[in-house]
């Protein structure tokens, strides 16, 4: 009996939307002229870069993913779909909205002469996948059909209509395995790549896998792992894509479909090369945070739809002035479709339940609202697998409103902080067809936003933003240096139940290349409340370190660090600023960090929210060394000027003495030991929040040389010394020129030694203590 489900068909009539038996959702690339193919191609090459390919030839190292494998039974489809997906979003940046969805290139006819091309950048790389033959030939088949014994038509096992019997058409297999690291040989995705079945099984399928060795058949890079440097491979894999959509949109009654015939979404978390990856299942197999978003971004000017970096927004008191607010709206669906998309703001922080904190109806003492709706606005009607993004200006609210609502007494957060809140984004796609909890394929429907966390992961249709962007600037940085360039979110109850949580401060758990922490000093300042419930909670924490009690500040000492046993009221909340000062001695050159805060409840550990913060290294980041100076010795008692030289721009200057405590702020500093010591000298660049350090040792002379007179002499001189420590000593004076010495054993209970040196030739002397054989002090003295 064919898997095949009436309910579904019946649904997609009574919403007049047609079965799609065979049909491309992709335009076939040969539907476009020659001029709009030489487009397309150029700016596919434009997208194909070193790091691009890498992530097909290269990905555990570059994703940091030692489980990943993306030809895998699990990971081969949604894979490329991903890869697809970068590829067609870069389109949209350049403008280039009709090539989205990108177009599909069948094999069973030539490749269009535009795509006959390798791109360059396909060798200035070193790939360490195993089987990568480091190739790049455009010496290719580019009519796969005409290499021996090989058929490259679609085969009716993976095509329409449904024929009688098993495993001869499209639907009869399942999306298996469903879980990263599952194999099944009879499953969908392994049919399609290529992979001999076991007997007996009638099916001994290579599609996707004869393609690459009839076009690779003269040594042609589509042979092996950096085949996406060709542009046609993008083409093939999207055809590849369309026979997967196919089945998506026909074979409806298999249980593992994730895909509704009405599915608009947004993505919750980035496109990454990873076996969890969000193509917008619902729930979201993602495990990683949710406020991680980057379908929705602001732009301080009407450029967002072919620059796609979001920036934090600035109030302007010009009513004709706007921040702007960009969504993604994608289509994983099987026909067109629109929806109402509606946008909220709220006031940063790590747990924001929906609707509360996103729907104006939580203010703040003096009336300010914590959240609100920027927008209502319908989009357009958007074909299967093409995306939309929607434009939408937007006013936020004066900052200045919300100063001194939380600890107003704590001037640290309010000095030199002209926005103590952040603002965080909520996207909502709402439309009866594809409605919020009523996903036709999770089992479990999810409405309440108070766990916005698993709201967001169980629908598609919503997509979170809690993201504060650090570009290391001067505006960055509060008056005197106080915070370190980052941003103040709070932290607390948001149900109005109270309760005890952790705050963790984490790398991601995916990087390339450091981590923040590696380079930079994460500096977390806690207001007065905030502090004070970890006071009474028993400052309990893991790798976190007191660095000033007085100015509540703690630095991470490792990933992930956690501030502990937190108990807060109902309705409580409290300030918390994270800083980053990058360390110049550990600057890789790497320009982009990202950072997480995660709120916990303490009791199961249970994520209720957070905050990622994107550090950005500009690429004219002015670099400084710090001097402290050079090594002194000083007599017991005595005093010395420490100095550090000017770095040449605004700065602070501390030093902090041997046990590390600060000493004082200031570019000159006087010491007076009474042991030798190294001081360190820690400077910040007010401009960007960069350290540097250096480090002086101030020597104590145990030993020394006290005085020498006369000098100059003619028949004699007394040398006082200090050496009543030392087992035994002696002065060695050098005779200039010649290298020969004169040694005179000193007694180390005395305290000066006259010596008869008439018969010394004239010149200068050195004279040197050596003290238990070793030299520990000099001068000299000259002879007339």
């Amino acid at each position: 009996m064919k898997r095949y489900n009436i309910v579904r068909i019946a649904l997609l009539a009574s919403l007049t939307m047609p079965i799609l038996l065979n049909a491309q959702v992709r335009p076939d690339i040969n539907s476009f002229t020659s001029a709009e193919r030489t487009t397309l191609v150029n700016a596919m090459m434009d997208y194909i870069t070193p790091e691009i390919v890498q992530y097909h030839c290269d990905y555990i190292n570059r994703t940091g993913d030692s489980l990943l494998n993306i030809h895998s039974d699990f990971d081969f489809l949604p894979f490329h779909r991903v890869y697809l997906e970068g590829m067609e979003d870069y389109l949209l940046k350049q403008g280039l909205s009709q090539f989205v969805p990108l177009p599909t290139w069948d094999p069973a006819g030539c490749t269009p002469t535009e795509f006959q091309v390798v791109d360059p950048d396909c060798a200035t790389f070193s790939c360490q996948f195993g089987r990568d033959t480091s190739t790049c030939s455009n010496t290719m088949e580019w009519c796969p059909n005409n290499a021996p014994g090989f058929d490259v038509n679609l085969p009716r096992y993976l095509s329409l209509p449904v024929q009688s019997g098993i495993d001869n058409d499209l639907c009869d297999w399942p999306f298996s395995p469903t879980t990263p690291g599952g194999i099944d040989t009879a499953g969908l995705s392994r049919i399609i790549e290529g992979q001999n079945f076991p007997t007996p099984n009638p099916v001994n399928s290579t599609y996707h896998n004869d393609v690459h060795v009839a076009m690779g058949r003269f040594g042609g890079v589509m042979i092996n792992f950096r085949s996406p440097a060709a542009p046609i491979f993008w083409l093939w894999h999207a055809f590849v894509d369309d026979v997967w959509k196919t089945w998506e949109c026909n074979c409806t009654d298999q249980s593992s479909n994730t895909t509704s015939p009405v599915d608009l979404y947004m993505k919750d978390t980035p496109k990454v090369m990873r076996s969890e990856r969000d193509r917008g299942e619902e729930p979201n197999i993602d495990t990683g945070f949710m406020w991680h978003s980057e379908d929705i971004w602001v732009r301080r000017q009407d450029d967002g739809l072919t620059n796609h970096e979001h920036q934090d927004p600035e109030y302007s008191s010009d009513s004709n002035t706007f921040n702007y607010v960009y969504v993604q709206v994608r289509n994983r669906g099987c026909v067109a479709a629109r929806g109402e998309l509606v946008v909220h703001w709220a006031k940063a922080g790590t747990w924001l339940p929906y609707p509360s904190h996103w729907n104006g109806s939580l203010t703040t003492s003096n009336g300010q609202p914590l959240g609100d709706t920027v927008n209502v606005v319908l989009t357009p009607l958007i074909q299967p697998g093409a995306s939309h993004i929607v434009e939408i200006p937007w006013q936020p609210v004066d900052p200045a409103n919300y100063a001194n609502l939380y600890d107003s007494t704590d001037s640290l957060f309010w000095i030199g902080a002209p926005e103590p809140h952040h603002f965080c984004l909520l996207a909502r796609i709402v439309w009866a067809a594809d409605s919020i909890g009523t996903s036709l394929h999770d089992p479990i429907s999810y409405i309440d936003g108070s766990e916005i966390g698993r709201y967001v992961r169980r629908n598609n249709n919503v997509i979170w933003k809690n993201f504060s962007v650090v570009d290391l600037q001067g505006d960055n940085v509060a008056v005197d240096g106080v915070l370190s360039p980052g941003a103040v979110i709070f932290v607390g109850d948001a149900l109005g139940t109270g309760g005890t949580f952790d705050l963790e401060f984490t790398d991601p758990r995916f990087y390339h290349g450091n981590p923040v922490t590696a380079e930079a000093d994460v500096t977390i300042t806690l207001s007065t409340g905030l502090w004070g419930k970890w006071e009474d909670g028993g400052y309990l924490a893991e790798n976190i370190e007191i660095i000033s009690a007085e100015e509540h500040q703690v630095v991470v000492t490792g990933s992930p660090a956690r501030l502990k046993n937190l108990t807060f009221a109902a309705h409580e909340r409290n300030l918390l600023h994270v800083g980053f000062n990058f360390m110049v001695e550990e600057l890789s050159g790497k320009s982009l960090f990202d950072y997480h805060v995660v709120q916990r409840k303490s009791s199961d550990n249970q994520v209720v929210g957070g905050e990622t913060y994107r550090i950005k290294i500009p690429e004219d980041f002015k670099r400084f060394y710090a001097d402290a100076g050079a090594d002194v010795a000083v007599s017991p008692g005595d005093s010395s000027l420490l100095s550090a030289s000017e770095i040449g721009e605004g700065a602070i200057y501390k030093w902090y003495d041997p046990a590390g405590e600060l000493l004082h702020t200031g570019r000159e500093v006087t010491v007076s030991p009474s042991v030798t010591g190294k001081y360190r000298l820690e400077v910040i660049a007010e401009a960007d929040g960069l350290k540097g350090y250096d480090e002086v040792t101030v020597r104590v002379k145990e030993f020394e040389i006290l005085s020498i007179s006369p000098n100059p002499t003619t028949d004699e001189v007394t040398i006082g010394y200090r050496a009543d420590a030392a087992t035994s000593a002696h002065l060695m004076i050098t005779i200039p020129y010649s290298g020969a010495s004169h040694d005179y054993v000193l007694d180390v209970g005395d305290d000066e030694i006259t010596i008869d040196v008439s018969d010394y030739g004239v010149g200068t002397y050195s004279v040197i203590l050596v003290c238990n054989g070793e030299g520990v002090d000099a001068s000299g003295f000259v002879v007339q």
